[in-house]
């Protein structure tokens, strides 16, 4: 089955929905602005679109106002649902003129196949409304009367909904008056099969079409626009009089409307009704009248035969545009809150104050060489590679220091050497601020500064999110306050917290690192007793879980913001983690409870997931992800790469636990996956190899361009001072490799940024 989303968006004029799923017919739900097209056995091209034109027309010129007032006069449905049918297409066809001959073939293909159970009846024994509705669906020879004649003139006359609706009762009350209109119960011997007519193709077709284009026909008003009665009189006033004569030259060969229902039992399950336009179980009106349109009720049975039942269940969600003016919380923000409440804390006890001080300033301190070492190391390894890929070249100017060598030398022009130019880049950081991250926070946040202070001698612009569900939460917001509401679109559920910005001054980046320093050591090692008892953090930046998931997603609006502000050209993405992710389980839904409609939530999951990015109209499916607790994650990861393709998105994946905060085989072996590791065997020497090296790389390890598994951070001492003993004599072995060791360490005991700098140089 092809993919006609792009398609019916186009015709429709706005961003519907269009969805596949286990149904009888197409059908357009009204309320949540989604097409929803069956999945057939075998549905052909011409069916295909016909089915999407069709409720493209209901999507454009259907109100949802309709459905109500048909129910409330109690008006047959299915009398309804043929007239507004003929409305509907009429107008499509009139706005898209190569819709004529897709109707045309699509009906033909219907009506050979039985879909509409005409085979083997009289046409002439079906009521009034069954022939109109089997007239405009392209069957040929259908008979009427001179009296019904007027009726079906009259149904391609129709202007707006309510002359819909008001030709409904008219006509009901006509065939209730007229017996001879009411069909008859055919016998079931001796009947004649009627002529079934052959497909309108070639010159029939070009008729088809150009009997529409010489009709002077005034378009419906949109759906979506409100239309007060008196408009509707004007309108329907104004162009049935130019129309009336050039209809009876073109009412037989006009294309009609197919009245393509939902089967009840493939509607949502859920307490929450949808409102739709083809669902005959919404009428209303059906149960109070005999004259109903058997040839509808027809094409649902066949249509539910068609349905292929081995297709499976497809669950559709999009992806909201992120108000991320809401979602990221401010660093001066974050400080206040920080300030008011470490102070009030400090009144009472200020040992722990003074002493994560202390201890700060001499990480900061410890840490001022090394990463001066990195630098240089860091500028070295631009510098040869820049050399590496440099390019010599002849200018064509003669090279005069070379000029008395020409009796025995033919390169006499001078060279030049081009150095390719050096990218800028840019980093975005997202801290997992879960409560899985506590016993390791003091090592990440050690690590974290290291980072920040490297950019800042490199001049690399970068930003610091702590990714959290609880700030909003503590803060009295309920999920999906960071976009509009937009039914389909996930509903996320975090706060961004920037705890650091390159825009920061010195001194709000040094108290920022004080006040994180604080919280993190709340669930560290520490003697409380003589360093004084940690503070408890302020509700709102408290830890939470993980909503890496909804975190990808706002990085999609995210990341494209900072590297246009910055004028990066290459931008690194980091996720620091410590597990997987919450899944995202709900998306906005239009509800409709006793009559009443409202915004509702409504489940992810059950079946195939696809996810789409309107904006860039990527779309994947869960099926190309296989299983596993972090397919979500991947999913997500692979729309943020297709959007973002020249951006490096790695995850630092810290593994190790415990004090020691080594890693073990439980702890590895879902991000590693079986994939990449068959063997138990293999899977613990990898472990091992982990703990000694300090570093895992796994190539696309949980949908990331690498993942690097760390062991626990707080296991790295960042003082790398030299380690020799005052009065000791040592050789120059015993030098060298005093040296040597403390030279490592300024590397091994700093993996994050180790291999951020392997990443930019």
């Amino acid at each position: 089955m092809r993919d006609l989303t792009l398609l019916s968006k186009l015709l429709a004029e706005e961003d519907i929905h269009v969805i596949h799923r286990k149904q009888s017919t197409a059908m357009f739900d009204v309320l949540n602005r989604e097409l929803s097209l069956p999945i057939w056995k075998d549905m052909s091209k011409n069916v295909q679109e016909l089915m999407t034109l069709h409720e493209v027309g209901h999507a454009l010129w259907t109100p949802l106002e309709m459905m109500d007032k048909i129910k409330e006069q109690k008006i047959s449905h299915s009398v309804c649902n043929v007239l507004e049918d003929v409305r509907i297409e009429k107008a499509v066809q009139l706005k898209y003129r190569g819709a004529v001959k897709i109707f045309n073939k699509g009906y033909q293909e219907l009506i050979h196949s039985n879909f509409f159970e005409t085979v083997g009846k009289k046409i002439e024994n079906y009521n009034l409304i069954d022939r109109i509705n089997l007239h405009y669906k392209h069957h040929t020879d259908v008979p009427f009367s001179n009296d019904e004649m007027i009726w079906v003139k009259k149904a391609n006359e129709t202007i707006t909904p309510d002359d819909v609706i008001q030709l409904a009762k008219d006509l009901v009350a006509f065939i209730e008056e007229n017996p001879e209109s009411q069909g008859k119960t055919p016998d079931d011997e001796g009947l004649e099969v009627a002529d079934m007519g052959q497909p309108s193709m070639g010159d029939n077709s070009d008729q088809d079409e150009n009997s529409v284009e010489n009709q002077e026909y005034e378009m419906p008003s949109s759906s979506k626009s409100e239309e007060t009665e008196e408009n509707s009189e004007e309108e329907k006033s104004g162009s049935s009089d130019e129309t009336d004569e050039e209809s009876e030259e073109t009412d037989e060969k006009k294309s009609g409307a197919g009245s393509e229902k939902s089967d009840e039992d493939s509607a949502d399950k859920s307490e929450t009704k949808d409102v739709t336009v083809e669902s005959a179980s919404e009428g209303g009106g059906d149960d109070d009248t005999n004259i109903v349109a058997t040839t509808d009720n027809a094409s649902i049975k066949s249509a539910e035969n068609m349905l292929d039942n081995n297709a499976g269940s497809y669950c559709y969600s999009t992806i909201p545009k992120v108000d991320l003016k809401k979602a990221i919380i401010p660093t001066k923000n974050i400080l206040d809150i920080f300030k008011n409440h470490y102070l009030d804390e400090k009144k009472s006890n200020d040992r722990y104050w003074n002493n994560t001080l202390n201890e700060f300033n001499k990480t900061k301190i410890d840490s001022k060489k090394a990463v001066s070492y990195m630098v240089k190391e860091f500028e070295m390894k631009k510098s040869a590679d820049a050399y590496a890929r440099a390019t010599t070249s002849k200018t064509g100017t003669l090279d005069m220091g070379q000029l008395h060598t020409y009796k025995y030398n033919d390169d006499l022009f001078a060279k030049v050497t081009t150095l390719p130019g050096a990218k800028n880049h840019g980093l975005v950081l997202f801290l997992d601020w879960s409560g899985s991250m506590a016993h390791n926070l003091v090592g990440t946040m050690n690590q974290l500064f290291n980072i920040i202070w490297f950019c800042n001698k490199v001049n690399i612009p970068f930003e610091v999110y702590g990714f959290s569900n609880v700030f909003h939460r503590r803060s009295g917001d309920k999920a999906g306050y960071a976009q509009n509401f937009k039914s389909g679109d996930l509903v996320l559920n975090v706060s961004l917290l920037n705890f650091f910005s390159s825009r920061m001054k010195t001194q709000e980046q040094n108290d920022m690192m004080h006040y994180l320093y604080m919280l993190s050591n709340r669930w560290g090692y520490r003697n409380w007793r003589t360093e004084g008892y940690p503070y408890y953090p302020p509700a709102s930046l408290d830890l939470g879980s993980t909503p890496l998931n909804d975190t990808i997603v706002c990085a999609m609006d995210l990341l494209p913001e900072f590297k246009k502000s910055a004028g990066v050209q290459k931008l690194h993405t980091v996720f620091l983690t410590d597990g997987a992710s919450n899944s995202i389980h709900t998306k906005f839904y239009v509800k409709n409870i006793d009559g009443v409609v409202g915004e509702g939530y409504k489940g992810v999951g059950g079946g195939t997931t696809i996810f789409t990015d309107v904006k860039s109209g990527n779309k994947v499916s869960s099926k190309d992800f296989g299983n596993g607790y972090c397919r979500q994650t991947k999913m997500l990861l692979s729309l943020l790469k297709k959007k973002m393709p020249d951006t490096n998105i790695v995850n630092f994946f810290v593994a190790g636990n415990g004090r020691k905060g080594s890693v073990n085989y439980n702890s590895i072996r879902d991000v590693v996956g079986w994939d990449e590791c068959q063997s138990y065997q293999e899977m613990l020497n990898m472990v091992k190899k982990c703990n000694k090296e300090n570093v895992l790389i796994v190539p696309k390890g949980q949908g990331f361009d690498v993942t690097y598994i760390l062991p626990g951070l707080s296991k790295f001492e960042m003082n790398t001072e030299l380690e020799l003993e005052d009065g000791v004599t040592y050789n120059k072995s015993q030098l060298k490799k005093a040296f040597g060791k403390m030279s490592n360490g300024k590397t091994a005991n700093r993996p994050l940024l180790n291999n951020f700098i392997k990443m930019v140089a």
